[in-house]
């Protein structure tokens, strides 16, 4: 199931959880999805020639594939899924959202095996991946995905980029959310070099991101949920989604979240565990006087989590 649908601006975030859960992350023996023909997000289609009773379907080399996924996603396509309707960005009062996620249900699950794979050095990496999922004081979730859709106008993305940090052998996030035309930057953020690989679609080359360097690019070509992976500890995995609209927030070891810039009025605010898709949603009332706040509690279930796992791998 793709993901450009009518689903991607003014209905609910669930709806959406529902369409990108059909969209899992390419892995070992799992086919990239594409979206539909006609609705853009995805790279230029690498020319075949024709098939006859005596000639076999081209098949792309790397190279071609390589000058394929290095042309920038254009701006075209881009309008396609976060505009389609090609609307003048929203320019009236706006206001804030912000609250606190918990998660309730099962203990969190002690990661073993994954901590048997990190080096004893690599503090940060053995914090972040201990348990799943991680939780701070009070059972405060982090890396829950927080949303606002549902409201009236186009909130457009401001910021061209969304950084990931490598830090202590992992990422400084289980969860990443941005806007689809967003690049994805990675930089190593301590002595070690990380090689991030986006997991979902193909990669024109290596990437290395080096201590001292500029950050290395990553541009997503479609919307939808991808896995940011360092191939040189494959147990750092972070969810990666990409999303048609900028109104997003991930929770902290502290479960606060806070959303700004959105158009008043009526809205939904949601929330997802990755772990387990499991999802929570409110109706709200969006005022630029003051914040609404809201706060939701997120069930962990062990076997869905555990089923999930086996599903992704």
């Amino acid at each position: 199931m793709s993901v450009v649908t009518p689903l991607l601006r003014g209905s609910a975030w669930v709806l959406l959880f529902a369409t990108l859960l059909g969209c899992q992350p390419a892995g070992k023996g799992k086919k990239d999805h594409a979206p539909p023909s006609g609705t853009g997000g995805g790279p230029a289609a690498v020319p075949a020639a024709e098939p006859s009773a005596t000639t076999e379907p081209h098949k792309p080399s790397a190279k071609e594939l390589r000058e394929v996924l290095a042309t920038p996603v254009t701006q075209a396509e881009i309008d396609k899924i976060v505009n389609p309707k090609g609307l003048s960005p929203y320019a009236g009062p706006t206001g804030t959202v912000r609250g606190v996620v918990r998660v309730e249900g099962d203990p969190a699950v002690a990661e073993a095996e994954v901590l048997t794979k990190i080096a004893p050095d690599c503090k940060a990496a053995q914090a972040m991946f201990e348990k799943t999922p991680r939780e701070g004081a009070g059972r405060a979730l982090a890396d829950a995905l927080v949303a606002v859709t549902g409201y009236e106008g186009v909130v457009l993305q401001k910021e061209p980029a969304h950084l990931v940090r490598g830090i202590g052998c992992a990422w400084d996030t289980r969860t990443i959310a941005m806007t689809f035309g967003q690049m994805l930057r990675i930089t190593a953020a301590d002595n070690r070099p990380y090689v991030p690989d986006l997991m979902g679609q193909l990669m024109p080359a290596q990437l290395f991101a080096m201590p001292g360097a500029e950050p290395v690019s990553l541009p997503p070509r479609k919307p939808g949920r991808f896995r940011l992976v360092d191939a040189m500890r494959i147990y750092s995995l972070a969810d990666v989604f990409v999303l048609p609209y900028p109104t997003v927030d991930v929770t902290d070891l502290d479960g606060t979240f806070e959303i700004t810039g959105i158009p008043v009025g009526k809205a939904k605010v949601s929330a997802l565990l990755p772990a387990t898709m499991a999802v929570a949603e409110k109706d709200v009332e969006i005022s630029a006087d003051q914040p609404t706040v809201v706060d939701f509690t997120l069930r962990f279930d062990a076997k869905a989590y555990q089923a999930l796992k086996v599903e992704l791998k």
